[in-house]
């Protein structure tokens, strides 16, 4: 970032303060009008009203959670439960609060490079640009390797858990629907907020705050096992399964970031010179 502000000089910093402050609460409207209209909205008006997020919670479930588990030849039910009358409701907030993030990420990333652009000099706002773009696509696929590989398999894991111990007669494995949508939903955004990571290491790479040497060689291992200290807080499943799963295409991606940062700073070096 080098101050190429489109006035020719540098704003004071209560005027930045002042447009964060817009910016945040132009993302927070967005957001919060989103996750209202999402919650709301419904399936079919023709019979009776039913929201479509209610519908798309039992989607979620029934392919999160198996109808049952085999353990050592004994087969258990799995059922999911209501044990509140508010708990329908909890369910489609929480349903309704992963779309709103979901939706809200490209307006989130378009706010953000808003407020960065009138530092920048033309071709680091065109690369900023690109990065808003990457920074949707990362959130995406971080979020779907939440939901499509992680959530299932840690469920499966841990049902796998509870089995073991049980009687072998009369014996079902029940939990409550607003904690499994809490759990969904959690490891969607959690996984899909970390995926950013590598994004932003790219450009405090490329703006000389992180110099991508120290990133590398010997200090990579180091890295690595930073990796698997934010996977294993991300994944609850204690036999390692998953956070290997989460662990190994993160620490790609962030790889990936170093070395496309380091890239592009020789680059703009060589092209300076």
């Amino acid at each position: 970032m080098s101050g190429g502000s489109d006035e020719g000089e540098e704003k004071p910093l209560e005027e930045h303060l002042e447009e964060l402050s817009e910016r945040l609460k132009k993302i927070l409207i967005f957001f919060v009008t989103t996750w209202i209209i999402i919650t709301f909205v419904p399936v079919d008006l023709s019979h009776s009203y039913i929201p479509l997020v209610a519908e798309l919670s039992k989607d979620m479930v029934s392919y999160v959670i198996p109808s049952n588990i085999t353990w050592y030849g004994h087969t258990y039910n799995v059922t999911v439960i209501y044990t509140s009358p508010f708990e329908g409701f909890n369910v489609i907030l929480y349903t309704s609060l992963l779309f709103a993030a979901l939706i809200s990420s490209p307006a989130i990333s378009y706010e953000v490079y808003q407020y960065v652009k009138p530092a920048l000099y033309p071709h680091e706002r065109e690369r900023l640009k690109w990065g808003a773009a990457a920074g949707v696509g990362l959130f995406a696929l971080g979020s779907i390797l939440g939901y499509f590989g992680l959530a299932p398999i840690t469920m499966k894991i841990m049902l796998f858990l509870q089995a073991a111990p049980a009687p072998s007669e009369n014996f079902f494995i029940s939990m409550t629907y607003s904690k499994l949508l809490s759990f969904i939903v959690g490891i969607t955004l959690s996984t899909g907020a970390v995926f950013e990571i590598p994004l932003v290491i790219y450009y405090l790479i490329i703006f000389r705050v992180i110099d991508p040497e120290k990133l590398k060689g010997q200090n990579s291992r180091i890295l690595f096992i930073a990796v698997l200290v934010i996977a294993a807080i991300i994944t609850p499943d204690p036999s390692g399964i998953t956070m290997f799963m989460l662990a190994i295409p993160f620490y790609a991606v962030l790889m990936l970031g170093v070395y496309l940062g380091s890239w592009r700073l020789k680059k703009s070096s060589s092209e300076r010179n």
